[in-house]
């Protein structure tokens, strides 16, 4: 019979981008939202994987 139960923490999750200020200086493009359909979105381009793969680009919308 069980008499207490324990639940595992939960680990910390790290913003992967840097979180809002990475987000802060980056270009606009004329790439439209997809949810939203704003004609605009923000962009920011990392290196992911080793270095003679291109760039990661990532979007996030302007509105």
């Amino acid at each position: 019979q069980v008499t207490s139960r324990k639940y595992p923490r939960l680990k910390e999750v790290d913003d992967v981008l840097g979180g809002a200020a990475a987000w802060e200086n980056v270009d606009s493009t004329a790439e439209p939202c997809p949810k939203c359909e704003h004609p605009r979105a923000y962009f920011m381009q990392l290196q992911t994987r080793s270095a003679d793969e291109p760039m990661t680009t990532f979007y996030k919308c302007c509105n």
